[in-house]
């Protein structure tokens, strides 16, 4: 067999006589293939958790199985043996790693059932890996898109799984609070990363949360994919997410293989203008924003981190490219930003319309009288024009550093305690003024560090 090596080797008891001492052969029986494989992959700790099920022939009395992992990356300490059949007739009675036979373990076990038996051994492995990427293509008039998301698993683990059942763990297992709680509960302290105990027990809180995620999916899903078709069912758990890939997939090692996870019609979304030049630089920026929920025809899952590509369709059967950007994990009703760049359509203009200075403060230093306070007010105005066919909404965000009194006519709030943000729509070819009064105390006159609406 490629790949892992079971063997059973059935001990036969060894007859003393009167005559010469004689033995009889030990049977080495080779196992058939895997009866099934369920691969759980948890990218956050590069860990899969691995579960398959096999049929062994034991015999009454004691058994010897042995298990390798050879040219494979394989935890050897993190594998297990459990018995699905006869569970309380059979019992592994301890573990046995050969010094003869490195990358070997043999499990002796004590069977009161005679025949076949079905097993379960698990255990975890690394190198298998998975990345999400999305396409948007929206209609000519940018209004709705078409969102597809697609999963791609790695293999290389040194070992190949066929027809195997995948889960995919999206989010991050809190790792650090699960070993802390299992040392409470155990009322030992809690032991430090690199200490031997931390070790085992971040295997056994792994184990439990990617098991937790394991089992069979309902048939009810089966009735709704058309022959040949692959359809990802989701689960939600208490502090991450499970795609599992429904119906069996074989993920040969050194090869990658590209799945459909998300299918969406009729995405809406929001087409919004950000002036930011602390952030962005000097021009504006176009965004396209949606949120992962029902209203915009998604949400019935988070959103794994992944690369979004889109474009446009532009109405001659082609494709207009738009953005490419990653983007980071999106739980159910959070939203989903896409940077497009600066647009030539929407300009954006800043003037500095007057300056006056008053309320001074005067020091006398060596009999000179010196100026060591001030007030500085300035007028500005803001100029957005828009030479698009339809109207934008435009958001506007300044900042200004120390003791600062600023007042608009238009509506204005803070977005923290030195940016002023303000939102407004601007009409197809045409244009808004945005004026404020920028009011700056200096020198002795500044009381604080912060922003105050007038």
């Amino acid at each position: 067999m490629r790949g892992l090596g079971v063997a059973l080797v059935v001990l036969c008891a060894l007859v003393i006589l009167t005559a010469p001492a004689l033995a009889r052969n030990v049977d080495l029986v080779t196992l058939p293939g895997r009866e099934t494989v369920q691969l759980t992959i948890y990218n956050s700790e590069d860990i899969t958790l691995v579960k398959e099920t096999r049929f062994v022939t034991l015999k009454k009395g004691m058994n010897q199985l042995q298990f390798s992992w050879a040219n494979t990356l394989i935890d050897p300490s993190s594998v297990e043996f459990r018995p699905l059949d006869h569970a309380d007739e059979v019992e592994v009675l301890h573990t046995v790693f050969p010094g003869q036979k490195p990358q070997h373990l043999v499990w002796h076990i004590e069977s009161k059932f005679e025949g076949q038996v079905k097993v379960e051994v698990s255990y975890f492995t690394s190198g298998l890996t998975w990345t999400m990427d999305y396409v948007g293509v929206t209609d000519p008039g940018e209004t709705a898109m078409a969102f597809d998301g697609f999963v791609r698993i790695f293999n290389r683990s040194g070992e190949e799984y066929e027809d195997a059942e995948i889960r995919l763990i999206v989010g991050t297992i809190n790792l650090v609070e699960k070993i802390a709680d299992l040392a409470r509960r155990r009322g030992i302290p809690t032991p430090k990363p690199k200490d031997a105990p931390y070790t085992r027990m971040r295997r056994e809180v792994l184990k439990k949360s990617l098991a937790s995620a394991g089992g069979k999916y309902s048939d009810a899903v089966n009735g709704k994919l058309r022959a040949g078709e692959r359809q990802i069912v989701k689960e939600g758990l208490s502090e991450y997410f499970m795609f599992g890939i429904e119906g069996a997939e074989t993920v040969r090692n050194g090869w990658s293989k590209r799945m459909r996870a998300v299918k969406a019609e009729g995405v809406t979304f929001d087409i919004v203008y950000r002036m930011r030049a602390y952030q962005y630089g000097p021009r504006p920026q176009r965004f396209f924003i949606w949120r992962n929920d029902p209203e915009h025809k998604l949400g019935d899952s988070p959103l794994p981190d992944g690369r979004v590509r889109l474009f446009r369709d532009n109405g001659r059967d082609g494709l207009s490219f738009l953005a490419e950007q990653q983007v980071r994990y999106a739980p159910v009703k959070a939203e989903v930003e896409i940077n497009l760049g600066p647009d030539d359509l929407v300009v954006y203009e800043t003037r500095r319309m007057s300056t006056a200075r008053r309320a001074f403060h005067y020091q006398w230093v060596n009999r000179r009288e010196l100026v060591d306070g001030w007030d500085e007010e300035t007028r500005w105005i803001d100029t957005v024009r828009n030479y698009r066919t339809k109207p934008i909404t435009f958001e506007l965000r300044r900042q200004w550093n120390g003791h600062v009194d600023y007042a608009s006519e238009m509506k204005t709030t803070l977005f923290d305690y030195r940016t002023i943000q303000a939102a407004f729509t601007v009409p197809a070819r045409g244009k808004v003024e945005y004026p404020c009064t920028v009011l700056i105390h200096n020198g002795v006159n500044s009381k604080q560090n912060r922003i105050t609406l007038k």
